[in-house]
């Protein structure tokens, strides 16, 4: 990410990204995550991208908080955007879109 000149993330990320890093590293982590939050574009959650997210949801199976995520990243597909995924599910989905990832292979 030190190489990104933006770094993108859909509202619903901050959640996702304070309960794993609390569970991973303890509050300290949790902490930097917080004073980095101020650094992100925040996508917001509005009509459009619940209606895109549920299509994804259906095409790819995936779960409602992925499927934001990847209605998020098409969304700024004009960007030169890197979405960063661990989750193979939402990987594919993402590769299957025309996404660059990271790590490119899961």
């Amino acid at each position: 990410m030190g190489r990104a000149e933006a770094w993108f993330i859909c509202r619903v990320g901050y959640v996702e990204t304070i309960r794993a890093a609390t569970f991973v590293g303890g509050r300290r982590t949790a902490n930097a995550f917080e004073q980095e939050w101020p650094s992100f574009s925040v996508v917001e959650v509005d009509q459009r991208l619940v209606e895109d997210a549920a299509e994804l949801a259906v095409k790819y199976e995936l779960r409602t908080p992925d499927a934001l995520h990847l209605a998020a990243a098409t969304l700024l597909a004009a960007y030169d955007l890197v979405l960063a995924t661990w989750d193979q599910r939402l990987h594919s989905a993402a590769r299957a879109s025309g996404l660059e990832l990271l790590p490119p292979k899961l």
